[in-house]
C-alpha cells in the first residue's frame, strides 16, 4: 500500500514539473522573442526589452539605445526643433547658417551665426571709413591723433609683453609724449576659453600695455583701457593664423 502512494506522489510531482516548464519564464523574463510578442517587445539577454537593434524602432528618428527606441541626438522636425539658434536642415540640427544668404537684414555669417555686420572692414558693405575717420574694431573713429598704431600681439594664454613688440610700443608711447591726444587699449583674445575667462585676459593684456607705456614716460591720464574679450576678432577662422592675429591689444583715439 505504501509503495503504491510513493508512486503516486511522484507522478504528482513529475506532472507539476512539467507545467511549471509548458508555462515558460515570467515576464519580463524571456527564453525567446515569442515570450515577448504580447507587449511587442523582444527578447534581450532573457529580458523582454522594446529593442535589439534600430530596425524595432519605427518613429521619425529613432534609433535603439540600451534597450529602448529613443530620437537619436541631432534629429529634428516640425516637432522635435533644434537647441538655440541652430537650424534644422534635412532632418538635422547644424549651424544657424552655412553662408551669408542665410542671414537677413544688417547680418552676416561668421562662424556659423548670423551676427550684425562691422561698419567697416571685413564684411562690411563699406569696407573703408570716410575722410578722417579710422576703422577701429569693425567701427569708424574720428581720427584724433596718429598715435594708434599696429596692435601689440600676445602669445596664446598670455599677457607679458613680448620682446618682439617693444619696438611698437616705443613709438606709441614716442607719440603721446609729443601730442596732445588720448588713447584707448582695448585687450582681445582669440574665441578658445570661455567669455568671462577672455574677458579677464584681455583686461590683462590692456593692463600690460598701459604699464609699459607708462614706464617709457607716457602720462596714465593719457591712457584707459577696455577688455573685449573674444567679441571683436581682427581675422575670422579656428586656426593659429587667425587666433595670432586675435590675440593682440590696440589702440584707438578717445
Amino acid at each position: 500500500m505504501s509503495l503504491n502512494r510513493g508512486f503516486l506522489f511522484s507522478m504528482v510531482l513529475g506532472a507539476s514539473a512539467l507545467a511549471m516548464t509548458a508555462c515558460g519564464p515570467t515576464y519580463p523574463k524571456c527564453d525567446n522573442d515569442e515570450n515577448c510578442a504580447e507587449h511587442n517587445e523582444v527578447c534581450v539577454n532573457g529580458v523582454c526589452t522594446q529593442c535589439r537593434d534600430n530596425s524595432q524602432c519605427t518613429g521619425p528618428g529613432e534609433q535603439c539605445t540600451s534597450g529602448k527606441c529613443a530620437k537619436r541626438p541631432g534629429y529634428c522636425d516640425d516637432s522635435t526643433p533644434c537647441p538655440g539658434n541652430q537650424k534644422c536642415r534635412d532632418n538635422e540640427c547644424g549651424a544657424e547658417c552655412l553662408d551669408n544668404s542665410e542671414c537677413s537684414g544688417n547680418t552676416w555669417c561668421r562662424n556659423g551665426s548670423c551676427v550684425e555686420k562691422p561698419e567697416c572692414g571685413e564684411g562690411a558693405d563699406t569696407p573703408t571709413c570716410p575722410e578722417g575717420k579710422d576703422c577701429v574694431a569693425g567701427r569708424c573713429q574720428v581720427r584724433v591723433n596718429s598715435c594708434h598704431s599696429n596692435p601689440v600681439y600676445f602669445d596664446f594664454d598670455s599677457s607679458s609683453i613680448k620682446p618682439n613688440q617693444k619696438s611698437v610700443l616705443s613709438s606709441v608711447a614716442d607719440c603721446l609724449k609729443g601730442n596732445s591726444g588720448n588713447i584707448e587699449i582695448g585687450g582681445h583674445c582669440d574665441e578658445r576659453g570661455t567669455e568671462e575667462y577672455n574677458m579677464a585676459l584681455g583686461e590683462r593684456r590692456a593692463a600690460a600695455v598701459r604699464k609699459y607705456l607708462t614706464n617709457l614716460g607716457v602720462s596714465s591720464s593719457k591712457l584707459s583701457t577696455r577688455s573685449y574679450g573674444e567679441e571683436s576678432p581682427a581675422q575670422s577662422g579656428s586656426n593659429e593664423a587667425a587666433w595670432s592675429k586675435n590675440r593682440r591689444a590696440e589702440f584707438s583715439p578717445r
